[in-house]
C-alpha cells in the first residue's frame, strides 16, 4: 500500500474582518449558515491549532488531488506516516442522509482496494449540520454499510465521473473487499463537539464571536530593578533624565531614592511599561497575531509626537508632557476596547526602546 498523497496545513491568515469577535449570534447556528469558504477556514484553522498540536498525532495534512477545496484531513499517528486517521470534513445544508454520503463510504472502499493509500484506523465524519438518523444507524450498525454499498454501488458509485471519469465496475474481487470490509473505522465528530474543541483556537472568536477573555490584571514590577530591566532604554534614558535634572548622577534606582519625587515618578514609569507589556501578552495570547497591539502604539506615537517635539526647559518636562498627552488618547483598534493610562504610558516607553521617542540621548559607549 502506499501513502495517501497530502498537502501541508499552511498557518492560517489573519481573518480580514475581526468585527464579528463581539458576535452574539448561537455558535451552532452559525456554523449551519456558514457559506463554504469560512467553513474551509473554519475547518483549515480547525486542524492547524487543534487536530495538528493534539498528542493524538504526529502530523496532520490536507488530503491531496480531493475534490473538496482542501476540507478533508489526514492525521498521521506515527511519524513513519504508517497510521493514520481521515476526518471527511462536509458543509451540508440539513443533515447528512445515507443517499448523500454513500459516494465517499464508495471512495473509501475503491481507494483501499487499488492500493491508493491504506485503510485508516479511524474515519470521522464532520459535517456542518451533523449526520441524520438514519445514517447514525448505518454508523452504529456498520455491517449494514457493506450491505447498502453493495446494492446501491451502480447508482451512486459506479457510473462515470461519480469516483473516476470512466466509472467504476462492481468486480468480483471488488465486491468482496467491500463485503469484508470494516466500516466499524466510521463514526463523527458532531458539530457542538467541533465548536467545543475549535473554542480553544485563537481563530474561534473571528467566526462565532463571543468576544475576548477577561484581560488579566497585570503583574506590578517588584521594587528593585531587574538585571534585564537595567539594560533597557527607557530605563537608562530616565536615570539619566533625572541625573540632568538634579545636576547629581544617579545610576541605579537605590540612588534615586534620595530624591522621593523622582523615585515615585519612577515607580509609575515601570508600574506603565510592566502594564503595556502585559496587553502585548494578552493581545498575542488572545488574538491571532500582534498588529492589533502594534495599532495601539502606533496611535499614541502619532498622537504625542506634537507635544514630544516641543522645545522643553528640560527633558524631564518633555517626559512628564508627553506621557500626559499620551494618557488624554482614545485610542481602540476592532479587537481592544480597554486601554489604560498606565497602558497607554508604559507604550511611550515601548516607543524609547523602539528608538522612535527619545527621553536623554545615551552614548553607546556608557
Amino acid at each position: 500500500m502506499t501513502n495517501i498523497e497530502t498537502r501541508p496545513i499552511l498557518t492560517p491568515k489573519k481573518p480580514k474582518d475581526a468585527s464579528r469577535i463581539f458576535d452574539t449570534t448561537e455558535p451552532l447556528l452559525r456554523l449551519r449558515n456558514m457559506g463554504d469558504d469560512e467553513f474551509e477556514r473554519v475547518v483549515g484553522e480547525w486542524a492547524y491549532s487543534c487536530l495538528r498540536s493534539s498528542k493524538k498525532y504526529s502530523n496532520v495534512a490536507l488530503l491531496g488531488g480531493s475534490g473538496d477545496s482542501g476540507r478533508d484531513l489526514v492525521a498521521y499517528i506515527d511519524s513513519d506516516m504508517k497510521k493514520f486517521d481521515i476526518y471527511q470534513c462536509k458543509r451540508y445544508n440539513k443533515p447528512l442522509s445515507p443517499s448523500v454520503y454513500m459516494i465517499e463510504f464508495g471512495k473509501l472502499c475503491y481507494y483501499t482496494f487499488i492500493g491508493e493509500y491504506s485503510v485508516p484506523r479511524k474515519y470521522y465524519i464532520v459535517a456542518s449540520n451533523g449526520i441524520g438518523n438514519l445514517l447514525r444507524s448505518l454508523i452504529e450498525n456498520p455491517s449494514e454499510i457493506n450491505l447498502k454499498l453493495i446494492e446501491e454501488w451502480d447508482e451512486k458509485c459506479g457510473k462515470k465521473g461519480q469516483i473516476i471519469s470512466k466509472g467504476i465496475q462492481l468486480t468480483d474481487e471488488l465486491k468482496k473487499y467491500i463485503e469484508e470490509f470494516d466500516f466499524s473505522i466510521v463514526s463523527d465528530i458532531s458539530p457542538i463537539t467541533l465548536i467545543e474543541d475549535f473554542s480553544s483556537s485563537v481563530w474561534y472568536k473571528y467566526h462565532f464571536g463571543g468576544g475576548l477573555k477577561r484581560r488579566p490584571k497585570f503583574e506590578k514590577p517588584s521594587e528593585t530593578l531587574q538585571a534585564e530591566e537595567k539594560k533597557l532604554p527607557y530605563v537608562r534614558q530616565l536615570l539619566q533624565v533625572y541625573s540632568k535634572e538634579a545636576k547629581q548622577e544617579f545610576k541605579t534606582q537605590e540612588e534615586l531614592k534620595q530624591e522621593q519625587g523622582f523615585y515615585r515618578h519612577f515607580l509609575r514609569q515601570r508600574e506603565g511599561f510592566f502594564s503595556a507589556q502585559s496587553l502585548k501578552r494578552f493581545v498575542r495570547d488572545e488574538l491571532v497575531d500582534e498588529e492589533s497591539y502594534e495599532q495601539l502604539k502606533e496611535q499614541v506615537e502619532y498622537g504625542v509626537m506634537d507635544i514630544y517635539e516641543r522645545e522643553y526647559d528640560s527633558e524631564l518636562e518633555r517626559v512628564k508632557n508627553t506621557t500626559q498627552q499620551a494618557n488624554t488618547l482614545s485610542i481602540s483598534t476592532d479587537e481592544i476596547k480597554n486601554v489604560t493610562i498606565q497602558d497607554k504610558t508604559g507604550m511611550c516607553h515601548e516607543l524609547v526602546n523602539e528608538d522612535r521617542l527619545t527621553w536623554s540621548e545615551i552614548s553607546e559607549n556608557i
